[in-house]
């Protein structure tokens, strides 16, 4: 591998830190300064709207871009083996989903933006099932590529990787579960929606940015010389 080839992929590589550490960033400094935003009851989302959403649906997109450009280098990374697929393809979808859900912004609802109503929308908009398309991508993905590469770790004896991806999959199901809605729209925990679903996005956010530096450690010891 030359040297201009090993410096993209490790570039690469570090998009998978960047990219979740990003997102993270912002949300939890837009939830605390957006006046008005109660980042327990809300969900993440509808940072997206009202004054100054600008910057939520901007770190949705390149947040979403950066997951997506580490996709790519994990696939080299793995080369094949159990997981390399299915795993590949579950960040894969984590970043698209953050950049549909960017492109394709919430509708105002539970009063927010100030002003809006109270409550679900009987009206959704096309772009309303868009974004909801967006979060299902997101999460799944960050389901499905820990419990794939749970096996791929198994095998490999890498007992703590194996626990922690499994674990990081429960976690983002259960909480994420919370934080849904029933058929109706009205979320089955209306006081802490926004922070089940933090916890989901954390766990499954910090998961992708530790594999994306497992990985960075593995290739610089790959590449010392004997």
């Amino acid at each position: 591998m030359t040297s201009d080839v090993r410096h993209a992929a490790r570039t690469a590589l570090w998009a998978g830190i960047a990219g979740p550490v990003l997102f993270i960033v912002v949300f939890l400094v837009e939830g605390v300064i957006r006046e008005g935003y109660d980042p327990v009851r809300l969900q993440v989302s509808y940072l997206s709207l009202g004054e100054g959403g600008w910057v939520q649906v901007l770190s949705f997109l390149v947040s979403g871009a950066l997951i997506l450009v580490f996709a790519g280098a994990l696939r080299g990374v793995l080369e094949g083996g159990p997981g390399a697929v299915t795993g590949t393809l579950g960040v894969a979808l984590a970043g698209a989903g953050l950049v549909i859900a960017g492109v394709f912004s919430t509708m105002p609802a539970f009063g927010w933006p100030p002003g809006t109503p109270d409550g679900f929308p009987s009206d959704i908009p096309p772009t309303g099932y868009l974004h909801v398309l967006g979060a299902l991508c997101f999460f799944g993905g960050m389901i499905l590529a820990p419990a794939a590469l749970a096996r791929r770790f198994w095998r490999e004896r890498s007992v703590g990787w194996t626990v922690y991806c499994l674990a990081t999959a429960v976690v983002v199901f259960v909480f994420q579960g919370a934080a849904s809605s029933d058929p109706s729209g009205h979320p089955l925990y209306p006081d802490a929606v926004g922070l089940f679903q933090r916890i989901a996005i954390v766990a499954g956010l910090a998961w992708i940015a530790l594999l994306a530096a497992r990985c960075l450690r593995s290739d610089t010891q790959e590449s010392r010389p004997a």
